[in-house]
């Protein structure tokens, strides 16, 4: 065990020292900014993907550092037909908006290879709305939802440099959100029933994104 053990020690220090007298892949200071998409939505399938952008720059201690803007928006708009009388169809409507300010810290590992951590504060709104389509307002009921959701993301991630210009990055983070939700019912001619919660949580995301980047 001693002996695996001080052959990794000594393969970590070899590669140290040998990344030490490499010139990085990747320089920061020529190629500030960066613009990314996280793909794990894509390959489970899913949409839409969020879009973060990178404004590389040197801290007063002369360490690497980042600021981080990212959106993520869709909007969804369906008439489904019935059979139901006296229903026709009914619309529905979904809406999701997210953004997200945050800065990290940076460490070269390697001459391919940065770790880094940071934390972001986010907000978030979705709403969904549904409205039977019917020639008597008696049988019209017409439901909306809307959210509004506050968080604060500490995260860690590596990314890995294929080029100059992309590179891919992963990141696992810990989550504290705050979330203020509002449903609203109105049956036919009767009053509009409105109910409000609120939630706060913590959570932890073992992968929170894996993002393709393009570094300019």
């Amino acid at each position: 065990m001693k002996k695996l053990l001080s052959f990794v020690l000594f393969g970590l220090l070899f590669s140290f020292q040998a990344y030490a007298q490499e010139k990085p892949l990747f320089d920061y200071e020529e190629t500030k900014h960066e613009l990314s998409l996280d793909i794990d939505p894509i390959i489970n399938g899913n949409y839409p993907s969020t879009l973060l952008y990178r404004r590389h720059y040197k801290t007063k201690n002369d360490k690497n550092a980042a600021l981080r803007f990212g959106l993520n928006f869709s909007s969804d708009f369906r008439t489904i037909g019935t059979d139901f009388t006296p229903i026709n169809s009914t619309d529905f409507q979904n809406h999701f908006y997210a953004i997200t300010i945050g800065k990290e810290w940076q460490q070269n590992l390697t001459t391919r290879i940065i770790g880094y951590y940071g934390i972001d504060l986010g907000f978030a709104y979705s709403g969904s709305r549904s409205k039977p389509n019917a020639d008597d307002p008696a049988f019209i009921t017409t439901q909306k939802g809307d959210s509004f959701n506050y968080s604060s993301i500490g995260f860690l991630g590596m990314k890995y440099h294929f080029s100059r210009h992309f590179s891919v990055s992963a990141e696992t983070g810990v989550s504290a959100r705050f979330s203020h939700s509002i449903y609203t019912e109105k049956r036919g001619i009767s009053e509009e029933e409105k109910n409000k919660t609120q939630n706060f949580g913590l959570s932890f995301i073992p992968l929170r994104a894996i993002r393709f980047a393009f570094h300019f």
